[in-house]
């Protein structure tokens, strides 16, 4: 039965709707797992960055992380473990934190390392 302006056109509109919604969802989707990529990545970084630094050069390490993601924010900062001094064996401990654009929002990774014995002068 025939409405008094009639269907003509209904199913058009619906479909465009329903289109619309499916674009969005899965371009919502692909996003997503383009946002976890980058995490992956920011991580892999870190992790190659507080090796570099573990062997005791902070600069390798910024540059290691900046040469695969010319856009991350890199952080290095080297301390001993429990925050204090520890002379008797000479460790630090690096913490190397990347901060990667991504897709929807900044993803963040952070690695840490104890470095390598370093001399220790008694």
């Amino acid at each position: 039965m025939r409405g008094i302006y009639g269907d003509d056109g209904y199913v058009t509109v619906e479909a465009a709707i329903v289109f619309t919604a499916l674009t969005a969802v899965i371009g919502t989707v692909i996003a997503g797992v383009l946002t976890v990529a980058t995490y992956l990545g920011a991580v892999g970084m870190a992790r190659d960055g507080a090796r570099a630094a573990a062997l005791g050069d902070l600069a390798a390490a910024r540059s290691v992380v900046t040469e695969r993601e010319p856009d991350a924010l890199v952080t290095v900062t080297a301390g001993s473990p429990g925050g204090a001094p520890d002379s008797a064996t000479g460790h630090l401990v690096y913490r190397v934190h990347v901060t990667v654009p991504g897709r929807l929002f900044d993803v963040s990774a952070t690695a840490v390392i104890v470095g390598e014995p370093q001399d220790v002068q008694g």
